[in-house]
């Protein structure tokens, strides 16, 4: 029998309180303090890809590219993205299929391993090369031109929506209306595909309340097959413009988005391109100015 300070019997109702107290202490301490610090291994599916980094999971706006092979800090899981923490200290998320969880040590704060790039062609996300001198600033412009940020594209609706069906994930493509020029050259060509989904889907509802139809504008496929990333601002990028072109939800009986309906998005940031990639545009005769962006409408 055990005694307290003033020699009277402890009760066993507040011995077994006292206890279960103290192992609930214990069960929430010790999580804690033995928890590993987890580290991720960028992966791609093809060799010398890359993997964006988001800045953002409600836009999917990109902030930078990750390399294969690359370890970043895992900071949490949110549905199908990994919040991650890079060598430099850029914070985004990555989708979980391009990451390979890699368990450190106990209670220890992760060292990312160092990665060698591997050469590639740059994109819009990537960091400036580190470049000196004249002649290298001739060949870069002699080789590469830049379809610069903010340049509209025009996009018809290739197919009908209504609010009466439309489901919000629903894939929607669009075509481009006019070629973009670039320095002569036919960068994007009408009919060209570009990529949205639906973002918000109603159908009308009782009482005379009306459907609700949004749809957002993420990508485009230029001359050569490549894939840039659209946004819904001309003049600012940042959280406020998603990586795509948010048009207003409309309300009423049932919304309908008819096909061939008109919309503008926007080059997200400074795309550099090769020249050899692309062709010079059949409608133009005479050399442009560099740097001279066009759009050509087709009738």
């Amino acid at each position: 029998m055990r005694w307290d300070g003033d020699m009277n019997p402890m009760p066993h109702q507040m011995r077994s309180m006292r206890n279960s107290l103290f192992l609930l202490l214990i069960c929430l301490i010790l999580p804690a303090a033995s928890k590993a610090q987890s580290v991720g291994q960028v992966t791609c599916f093809r060799p010398g890809d890359f993997v964006y980094l988001y800045s953002s999971l409600a836009t999917l706006n990109v902030q930078s590219t990750l390399q294969c092979g690359q370890q970043v800090e895992v900071l949490g899981r949110y549905d199908n993205y990994y919040g991650v923490r890079t060598a430099d200290g850029q914070v985004g998320y990555i989708a979980l299929d391009y990451l390979l969880l890699v368990k450190t040590a106990p209670g220890t704060k992760p060292v990312l391993a160092p990665v060698k790039e591997v050469p590639r062609e740059k994109v819009a996300y990537d960091p400036p090369s580190k470049t000196s001198g004249t002649a290298s600033s001739k060949i870069d412009v002699a080789q590469n031109l830049i379809l610069p940020d903010s340049t509209p594209i025009r996009l018809k609706l290739s197919k009908a929506l209504s609010s009466a069906d439309a489901k919000v994930g629903d894939d929607v493509e669009l075509s481009v209306s006019e070629d973009v020029v670039v320095d002569g050259l036919l960068i994007i060509p009408a009919g060209a595909i570009a990529a949205g989904v639906v973002n918000e889907a109603e159908p009308k509802k009782a009482l005379g309340r009306g459907g609700k139809l949004g749809i957002l504008v993420r990508s485009v496929h230029l001359a050569n097959d490549q894939e840039i990333v659209l946004r819904s601002g001309g003049d600012a990028r940042g959280a406020s413009s998603s990586a795509g072109m948010v048009i207003p939800v409309m309300h009423g009986k049932d919304v309908t988005f008819p096909k061939g309906a008109d919309f503008v998005a926007y080059v997200n940031g400074d795309t550099r391109l090769k020249r050899d990639n692309f062709h010079a545009a059949p409608e133009l005769n005479d050399a442009l100015p560099s740097g001279t962006v066009i759009n050509i409408p087709h009738h």
